[in-house]
């Protein structure tokens, strides 16, 4: 296989010297097989040729007519290049690569056809769905209608950055605010996946968003309760029909999709454990079961009241093995979202009683009342009392499901100044004391 370089741009009258991108480099390709239609001409006088690739044309795009089979000479050319050793250096690159076997033409697609025809139908399979529903989300909402136009062996970081300048002014947040910047980082990180796996598809030849400046994330204080708060919570849902449930969330520290993920046969009445194996978990509103968010099960130690609980509601409610362990009043699985609107309205239903029984009383000034918390946070809020009482990080860890140590000390480093201190205290008794 053969290739030169060539001059095509204007002569400066002047100078003598072209002027513009005047270099191409030419790859002879040999002779290849090609179709062509005898009737067709193109503007030139000529016949169009179709080069074969795969399954030969049945009849001519334009006419209709039979197509005749011929074999021609082809050449592959790129241009712009203002200097020749730059377009002669790219020339013998490809070259090595033709020959070696390694080169890629270049994709033409674009980066919607990508995203929607490629990318999204060879990851389905392979994530949770939950995962899936929000790249697919992403992709609708966010990243088609900026740069679904582009060709993906065009994109830049620099188009990537104007994405995620426009979803800052983007309207789409919670009470139509715009986009926060959790949810630009998210974006983000589905992009820069897709483009990972089209690097390693050999569809472009690096990752664009990787080159990309990534909206920042301040990652916001955690709300979590104190412990009479807490107390105060169990004991206003002391008679609920789910208060089992609330105590689960209190004191296990399991997340939501974990807990509602329950069955009878993964509770161990006998040793006071609690077998984390499945999650269930929203896909748009529809409910799904899938594994655990580190894809690993786990045992996870409760005490003796919680588990008291647990074997009421069992007696109450009798189930099989195979039957989850809160149900609705019709023994029906409770949907993820309806277990958080009753986390929500519990919470102001105590704060309205405390601020009641305040005003009853006739004290003054303004009751103390727990904190507004998300669901979520009596997960946080297990975790910080365990590591405040000495529960060492790594059991924590294990407690929670966390992939890593890490993870968890990164996620509580607020509550490891107190935990230093402490050390200091201790390691300082041992040395001084009598």
């Amino acid at each position: 296989m053969r290739g030169h370089v060539i001059s095509r741009g204007p002569v400066n009258p002047k100078t003598g010297k072209h002027e513009g991108a005047p270099y191409t480099y030419v790859v002879e390709l040999g002779e290849q097989p090609a179709q062509r239609c005898p009737i067709c001409v193109d503007a030139r006088g000529g016949h169009r040729l179709h080069w074969v690739k795969g399954k030969p044309l049945e009849a001519c795009p334009n006419c209709g007519g039979e197509m005749e089979t011929i074999r021609e000479r082809r050449q592959k050319t790129k241009g712009g290049y203002l200097r020749k050793k730059d377009a002669q250096a790219d020339l013998e690159k490809q070259l090595v690569e033709r020959r070696e076997g390694t080169y890629r033409e270049p994709s033409l697609l674009t980066v919607q056809e990508y995203l929607t025809e490629k990318w999204l139908p060879a990851i389905q399979h392979t994530i949770k769905p939950s995962t899936y529903a929000s790249y697919q989300g992403h992709v609708t909402m966010y990243l088609i209608p900026h740069l679904g136009q582009l060709r993906l062996r065009d994109l830049e970081p620099a188009d990537v950055n104007a994405l995620y300048s426009k979803l800052a002014n983007t309207l789409g947040g919670r009470g139509g605010a715009c986009l926060s910047a959790k949810t630009r980082r998210l974006v983000h990180i589905t992009l820069r996946k897709a483009l990972g796996d089209a690097v390693r598809w050999r569809l472009v030849p690096f990752n664009a968003a990787a080159d990309a400046d990534p909206p920042r994330v301040t990652r916001q204080r955690m709300q979590v309760w104190t412990r009479d708060d807490l107390r105060a919570f169990l004991d206003h849902v002391a008679e609920d029909r789910l208060f089992a449930m609330w105590r689960t969330f209190a004191m296990s520290g399991l997340r939501r999709g974990e807990v509602l993920g329950l069955l009878w046969k993964h509770v161990d009445f006998d040793h006071a454990v609690l077998n984390v194996e499945q999650s269930r978990v929203n896909v748009g509103y529809e409910v799904v079961v899938s594994e655990t968010k580190t894809g690993r099960g786990r045992a996870v130690s409760l005490d003796a009241r919680t588990m008291e609980a647990l074997a009421a509601l069992e007696l109450e409610h009798p189930q099989t093995p195979e039957g989850y362990v809160f149900t609705d009043d019709k023994g029906e699985p409770l949907h993820p979202d309806r277990v958080t609107k009753l986390f929500d309205d519990h919470q102001a239903a105590l704060r309205a009683y405390i601020v009641k029984r305040h005003r009853e009383s006739g004290a003054e000034g303004d009751p103390q009342t727990p904190k507004r918390i998300r669901l979520h946070d009596l997960r946080h809020t297990r975790a910080t009392h365990m590591l405040q009482a000495g529960v060492h990080p790594k059991v924590v860890q294990e407690i929670l499901g966390h992939a890593t140590i890490s993870t968890t000390m990164d996620i509580y480093s607020h509550v490891m100044p107190g935990m230093q201190e402490s050390a200091a205290e201790m390691l300082a008794a041992l040395l001084d004391g009598d």
